[in-house]
């Protein structure tokens, strides 16, 4: 009996080989094909500028009213006056503020307080702040 059982386990096992063999010959496992990637094109995005230059083009001419019509200013109130937060969406944060200079010098007053003769220059700088 045990012949027999050993005879059968053999020819199922065999059997068993020769079906896994034949089913792979047919069905044959085929990988997927790569897909292409298709690359992308990365426009870099336009930078903010960092330094805004304005020349007056009058006599007396506020250098808040200069600035205004010209590029979007976002300015906050204080105690002590009018403090530039802003400039075209790029915000002063922790680190950076915008600074005031008149006619290449740090100004000494605030920018609602600046009166411009004509020719005369202010620049607004995106700076670090040094402690």
């Amino acid at each position: 009996m045990l012949k027999k059982l050993n005879k059968f386990t053999t020819i199922s096992l065999l059997l068993i080989v020769i079906s896994m063999f034949t089913y792979r010959l047919f069905n044959p496992v085929v990988p997927e094909p790569i897909q292409e990637q298709s690359e992308v094109e990365l426009s870099p995005t336009p930078a903010i500028p960092s330094t805004y230059s304005f020349t007056a083009t009058t006599s007396a001419q506020s250098a808040l009213e200069l600035v205004e019509s010209q590029i979007d200013l976002r300015v906050k109130e204080y105690d002590f006056g009018l403090m530039v937060e802003g400039v075209n969406g790029l915000l002063a944060d922790e680190k950076h503020y915008w600074a005031l200079y008149h006619n290449g010098d740090y100004a000494k007053v605030g920018i609602a307080d600046l009166k411009l003769e004509k020719d005369e220059t202010i620049e607004l700088r995106y700076e670090e702040i040094i402690l």
